[in-house]
């Protein structure tokens, strides 16, 4: 609205000049959409890490363990009677 840099910056607590010639371009190139807070970080795509695959990793690791697990009682158990003893918990 015509204010000095100076008193805008002293009045929305503006550190920084550059941020401010910043906010002024953006608003001037898209509106006040332009402002508003937008997404951060890398953006998703089909190289990207989604919240999804990443909880298929999970359960593909946690199966994998499951499975290990498994066959490392049937070992034992299998081991136990060959043996005549009882398999140790």
């Amino acid at each position: 609205e015509g204010m000095p840099r100076s008193a805008a910056m002293a009045r929305f607590g503006i550190a920084a000049a550059t941020s401010l010639d910043r906010w002024c371009r953006l608003y001037r190139e898209g509106g006040p959409e332009a402002l508003e807070p937008g997404r951060r970080g890398r953006p998703e795509g089909p190289g990207g890490r989604t919240r999804e695959r990443e909880l298929e990793e999970r359960v593909r690791k946690l199966e994998a363990q499951v499975a290990y697990l498994k066959k490392s009682i049937a070992l034992k158990a299998e081991k136990s009677s060959q043996t005549g003893r009882k398999p140790r918990s």
